[in-house]
């Protein structure tokens, strides 16, 4: 224990705990495709179709684009949570302002929040803020009655009270530079020993000079570390950024310039505290004013701090000002339009887009599924799966070609063949969707791809039974019809290929999911099951968050039992949940984590190692009954 015990008695101690392994969700899809309005390649969660008609708008009809209906049909059969990625080319708005720097280069990038041509008409001004702080370095004089080695007396001890520790001083009629270590009555103590003694003279504050940083005003109050100052007496001015504030001492990020002369002759030398204001204005709303900005992350007004406009986003360019400070600002402008704000043309959104798109996910860690119902060509098909194999928490859920035939030239076996994903990160299902026409008024039915729909019913299906059930057998709610009907030989060939048909039963009012089957190789058979693979996922990523407090502790036998003791607890909940198969959790599964694999040359790389095996729960896709009949009667039996 870290705590050494010195007093008998009894104490207490409160250890942290661990805690069981919690299952991550499965459910939560996300979506990418064009959309009315909306941020462009900004994933944007979402928890009902309300909140995406008001962040994206509604359907787009003609040409007709299927996200919007696709999010509807998720929400319609039991999703509850998803991301929205829209794509497009449309362009937000734009202006990068100039620092003060010469050469000048870029400070900061105002940003129209909204794609397309609206952003044009907002306008920008960047002003100096008005002085926030007016104060003046600080003077002080006493009258010498002896001075020498490392201490000045002066005459009148009410005097010496005018001056501080940290001063740099002088006597005048000498060049000579000194700075105050503490103060005791008349007398004053130096930090260094005087070149020579004096029995007369003024002391006073030293001149500021060139190179010097740190110095003294008479009242620091409202100045701060990152405060631009303007420095100036007569003709002489430079601005400098304070680095460090203390009581009433302020040092720069650089030395001073310039000479400033403090006798009590001399103009007193100004110090004003000022930054800059940013002033936005939109077309339809009131202009929107912030005040006395700062460059510096350490002020109390720091841009990114500050600015909140609801028209546009304010951030430092792709490329920042190499200007140092306080010539990093943004340099006084005029008000001035954004530029560059494009519509968007859907008709010209490329596979390029939607893998911009997919990009935007990397950093979404609780997305487990994906949809993009508006493609269902190679490349960007390949691109979900290639996307799900790499980030290996989510599943890809493949739309098939509309009118695509079951065999022949450009069937759903030809697509198929296209989009195998070695351990079965996705599933295609066939064919497309009849629903009424929500922009209907006289019952019309259009075509809809069916991922939409089918996600949702992968969200009823986890939370009515688990991730371990197929998501099959479901009907399809908002469904009246599909675009074609199948054979039975036709639905056995197309089974056998792994594509997932819906189909309709003369019992049921809704066409029904009749396929769990991922695109994994007719030879990979562990992951030939979509629940299989969600399962999988799901066991492994709540895992993996589950022992994260495991990093960094102490790599021995301890740990290895912590972590064998976590991961069984959890893996035994999964069993009792029926998501494996055996009849003890020792037939359903196994935790190692021992010496065998954690040798010395494993841990001296700071790994440990944990082999887990799991046995999952396949479907009963085929279920076989046996009638036997003879003389005597009859008998039937499933196997």
């Amino acid at each position: 224990m870290a705590t050494t015990y010195k007093i008998p008695g009894v104490h207490i101690e409160e250890l942290p705990a661990t805690g069981p392994i919690s299952g991550v969700g499965t459910s939560t899809v996300a979506f990418i495709g064009p959309a009315a309005e909306g941020p462009i390649n900004v994933p944007t969660k979402i928890t009902n179709w309300s909140q995406f008609k008001d962040n994206f708008g509604e359907y787009i009809p003609s040409p007709r684009h299927y996200m919007a209906y696709a999010v509807e049909g998720f929400f319609k059969n039991g999703g509850t949570v998803a991301y929205i990625v829209r794509v497009g080319t449309a362009a937000r708005a734009f202006l990068e302002l100039d620092d003060r720097a010469t050469p000048s280069g870029k400070a900061l990038r105002v940003e129209a929040r909204q794609e397309g041509t609206a952003g044009n008409s907002i306008n920008v001004q960047v002003q100096d803020a008005q002085i926030v702080r007016t104060a003046e370095a600080a003077r002080a004089e006493a009258t010498v009655s002896s001075a020498a080695n490392n201490k000045i007396t002066v005459t009148d001890a009410s005097d010496a009270e005018d001056f501080k520790p940290g001063d740099v001083v002088t006597i005048e009629t000498t060049t000579e530079r000194v700075t105050i270590d503490r103060i005791r009555g008349a007398d004053i103590f130096l930090t260094s020993t005087l070149s020579g003694t004096h029995s007369s003279g003024t002391l006073r504050i030293a001149d500021l000079i060139p190179t010097q940083k740190t110095f003294r005003v008479d009242n620091g109050s409202g100045l701060e570390v990152g405060s631009v100052i303007e420095i100036s007496q007569g003709t002489n001015q430079e601005n400098k950024v304070i680095d460090k504030l203390a009581a009433d001492f302020v040092t720069l990020n650089q030395g001073l310039t310039n000479t400033y002369t403090m006798a009590s002759a001399d103009a007193a030398v100004g110090i004003e505290s000022f930054e800059f204001n940013l002033i936005i204005r939109g077309p339809s709303q009131p202009d929107e004013t912030f005040t006395a900005l700062s460059m510096d992350s350490r002020h109390s007004r720091y841009f990114s701090k500050i600015v909140n406009s609801v028209s546009v986003t304010v951030r430092l360019p792709d490329t920042p000002s190499v200007a140092t400070p306080p010539n990093n600002r943004p340099a006084v402008l005029a008000a001035t339009n954004l530029a560059g704000g494009t519509a968007d043309n859907l008709s010209a959104i490329s596979a390029t887009h939607y893998q911009k798109g997919i990009n935007a996910l990397n950093l979404v860690d609780d997305v487990n599924v994906l949809c993009i119902p508006d493609r269902t060509d190679t490349t960007v098909q390949q691109a979900m799966i290639t996307h799900c194999e790499t980030m290996a928490d989510r599943f890809a859920v493949l739309d098939p070609v509309r009118n695509a035939p079951p065999f022949g030239a450009g069937s759903i076996i030809d697509q198929r063949a296209n989009l195998e994903s070695q351990r079965g990160y996705a599933a295609l299902y066939y064919p497309w969707l009849s629903i009424a026409d929500p922009q209907g008024s006289n019952g019309q039915n259009i075509l809809v791809p069916p991922s939409g729909h089918l996600v949702g019913i992968y969200a009823r299906s986890d939370a009515q039974y688990g991730v371990h059930k197929a998501p099959a057998n479901e009907m399809i709610a908002g469904a009246l019809g599909l675009e074609r009907k199948l054979t039975e030989t036709e639905l056995g060939e197309v089974n056998v290929e792994g594509i997932n048909v819906i189909r309709t039963f003369p019992n049921r009012t809704r066409p029904t999911v009749w396929g769990a089957r991922t695109t994994a190789p007719a030879a990979e058979a562990p992951w030939r099951y979509v629940n299989v693979r969600r399962l999988l996922l799901y066991i492994e990523e709540s895992i993996e968050e589950g022992i994260r407090w495991a990093v960094f502790e102490p790599n021995n036998r301890a740990l290895w039992k912590k972590l064998t003791r976590r991961i069984s607890e959890f893996l035994t909940r999964v069993w009792r949940d029926g998501a494996l198969f055996g009849a003890t959790p020792e037939e359903a599964f196994y935790v190692k984590c021992d010496e065998e694999l954690n040798p010395k040359a494993v841990r001296e790389l700071g790994q440990v190692i944990v082999e887990v095996g799991v046995a999952p729960v396949r479907p009963a896709e085929f279920v076989i009954v046996r009638i036997g009949q003879w003389a005597g009667g009859s008998e039937t039996t499933e196997s």
